[in-house]
């Protein structure tokens, strides 16, 4: 049935019979939302202040015009304990090195998974064809394919492979790699040759064009620094070498934790066709309820451990301020409509999913006095937040979400494994994944 014009005429009437519609559509039609729709009541009760935060802090990152905030925030994650271990005021891990050999493994692996689908008799038109080459490199990633890359490639100083102008604007590199890859795939779906002799020459000139955006990736190198003992340099260091004994962080000690109620807690799942590294791990999830990711997210910060973290940053965000508050922006009333959907629902129908990674680095605690149990416990209301969006906002880039907020749009965790229960550890050394298909909204921050 087709929208009536009498229908029309009616909510016409109606519309223009109400002055504060009037009202509200004079402020709307001439300024941003942001700027009009802030409430004031919240905003002037929250306070970017916090009971405990990690230590020691260093200057902001920025990702600039790139998708890569799932490196920049494993990276910010992982240079605590290198700045204590080394006496450093300043630090910083090269996120383009991570980058480089992300594009060249994500063009593998997309390859190969189109390899896997035709020999399961997978058309081109077909969804799953359709989906592998819709966004085959995008920037995006998770944190099991950070682990993935330093496991094999190792880790260098940003001093020794700084950034280039495609790693901080990728837009243009993104656009000629992802024309050349679907050529490739094209090739790979109508070949009778070898198809992994004819891959290793696509990922060969992969290698090439890479070079020529983004630099040489050192293979060995000397990392000079100073602290409060002066000046000092390690000579001949190779990444894997840095990574394995200069770095004191093991990738491999940690576990991502999703809160993904349309999905049974304490199991583990996967998605299909999502990762960067070939023989590496699996994008692997602990899916908790949301009270626990809450109390083993705080259980780390009281312990000095930063935690990366994956959410739907765009929500309620109020952006000059680096704020993000269920209640912050307060669109239903002038608007006249509200908005039900619930954390589940708003997965189910697309209305919310993962978009960026971030860092937890502190959190206020408060004292919550239960009248039923007659007891004080500690209760966390806010979160600090390390961004890589550069020293905007009042606080120099570090963010602020609710506890309430934390609720509704934080679905990932990075977890020390230490902290887990030892239900959770059993569930995780089972390794027995539901796996997801490959355009399940879980994978979404790694397609960003």
């Amino acid at each position: 049935m087709s929208i009536s014009l009498a229908n029309i005429s009616l909510w016409q009437s109606t519309f223009v019979s109400l002055p504060i519609n009037l009202m509200v559509q004079n402020i709307v039609t001439q300024n941003p939302l942001q700027d009009v729709f802030i409430d004031r009541a919240t905003y002037q009760t929250t306070e970017h202040i916090f009971s405990h935060q990690v230590d020691p802090r260093s200057k902001i990152t920025n990702q600039k015009s790139s998708g890569r905030c799932w490196l920049f925030a494993a990276l910010n994650t992982m240079r605590i304990e290198m700045m204590k271990k080394h006496d450093l005021k300043e630090f910083e891990f090269s996120q383009s090195y991570l980058f480089f050999y992300d594009k060249l493994e994500r063009s593998n692996y997309v390859l190969e998974a189109i390899i896997d689908a035709k020999k399961n008799n997978y058309k081109v038109d077909s969804q799953m064809i359709q989906h592998l080459l819709s966004d085959p490199l995008g920037d995006g990633g998770q944190w099991d394919m950070v682990a993935n890359l330093i496991n094999k490639y190792g880790i260098v100083p940003k001093s020794v492979y700084p950034e280039s102008r495609h790693s901080s604007y990728s837009r243009e590199m993104n656009s000629i790699l992802t024309r050349k890859i679907r050529e490739y795939a094209k090739d790979l779906m109508e070949t009778n040759e070898n198809v992994q002799n004819l891959k290793n020459k696509m990922i060969g000139e992969m290698y090439q064009m890479l070079c020529k955006f983004l630099g040489t990736p050192p293979s060995v190198f000397n990392w000079e620094y100073s602290n409060k003992n002066g000046y000092k340099i390690i000579k001949d260091l190779t990444p894997i070498n840095f990574y394995q004994n200069i770095v004191p962080f093991n990738v491999d000690e940690y576990y991502s934790l999703i809160n993904d109620p349309r999905n049974e807690y304490n199991k583990l799942y996967s998605i299909q066709y999502l990762g960067n590294v070939v023989e590496g791990y699996k994008v692997r999830y602990l899916n908790v309820a949301i009270d626990r990711m809450k109390e083993l997210s705080k259980n780390m910060i009281l312990d000095n451990e930063p935690v990366w973290f994956g959410c739907d940053v765009g929500k309620e965000n109020l952006k000059s301020s680096c704020l993000m508050d269920k209640n912050i922006l307060a669109y239903e009333e002038p608007l006249g409509v509200k908005f039900n959907l619930t954390k589940k629902e708003k997965l189910i129908y697309k209305e919310s999913l993962m978009t960026h990674a971030m860092v937890l680095s502190g959190c206020n605690i408060i004292e919550d006095n239960n009248s039923v149990c007659n007891k004080v416990s500690q209760k966390v209301n806010r979160w600090e937040v390390e961004n890589s969006w550069g020293d905007r906002g009042p606080a120099k880039g570090y963010c602020m979400i609710t506890d309430k907020w934390f609720d509704e749009y934080v679905y990932e965790v990075l977890i020390n494994k230490k902290y887990l229960n030892k239900e959770e550890l059993y569930v995780i050394e089972q390794e027995e994944f539901q796996v997801l298909p490959p355009w399940d909204p879980l994978g979404a921050l790694a397609k960003n």
